[in-house]
């Protein structure tokens, strides 16, 4: 008699193993078909940079000149030689800035337009020039810095009476900004 009751208690759990290899095979069969309906697609695309490379350089970096006292006013001029060997177009701006107060008062001319150092601080012309890709050969510009009596007494003091020579600092920065 335990033979048969064991027997019957073996049917439900052969109908679950067996319905669950039925699940299996079907789940099986059943994830196949997504394979077959999916689609690859494949793009390669690489971001191309552009050189980035225009150049500025000053011709003359250093104003010295001999002290006279009976001038009136005394100037220099710097050139600044610029190019643009890079593969966009760049707009080219100037500022000038001071460290100091010594050359308040003077007046500083580039391209065509004159401004007075009154703030002590800082003079900016803004952009002033387009430079065009690949332009080697570039473009020249004048920056003329011009001092009158005050600012040249100014400056002999705090070299304590030398009187051969004068010196005075400002940074003169270029700017680039490429052109879209």
């Amino acid at each position: 008699m335990r033979t048969d009751s064991r027997s019957k208690l073996n049917i439900p759990l052969q109908l679950a193993a067996v319905l669950l290899c039925l699940t299996l095979i079907s789940v099986y069969l059943v994830s196949g078909l997504y394979a077959r309906y999916a689609t690859t697609q494949c793009i390669s695309k690489a971001a191309a940079v552009a050189e980035f490379s225009p150049l500025a350089s000053f011709t003359e970096d250093t104003w010295v000149f001999d002290s006279d006292a009976s001038q009136t006013a005394y100037s220099f001029e710097y050139e600044i030689k610029l190019s643009n060997p890079s593969e966009v177009d760049v707009n080219c701006g100037l500022e000038i800035t001071f460290p100091d107060d010594m050359l308040s008062g003077a007046v500083f001319t580039f391209n065509n337009t004159i401004k007075e150092n009154n703030n002590g601080t800082a003079i900016n012309f803004g952009n002033f020039e387009d430079l065009s890709s690949g332009d080697t050969t570039g473009v020249t510009k004048i920056l003329k810095i011009t001092i009158n009596k005050e600012c040249y007494d100014r400056i002999m003091s705090t070299h304590n009476g030398q009187n051969n020579s004068l010196s005075a600092y400002f940074d003169a920065v270029i700017s680039f900004t490429q052109i879209d």
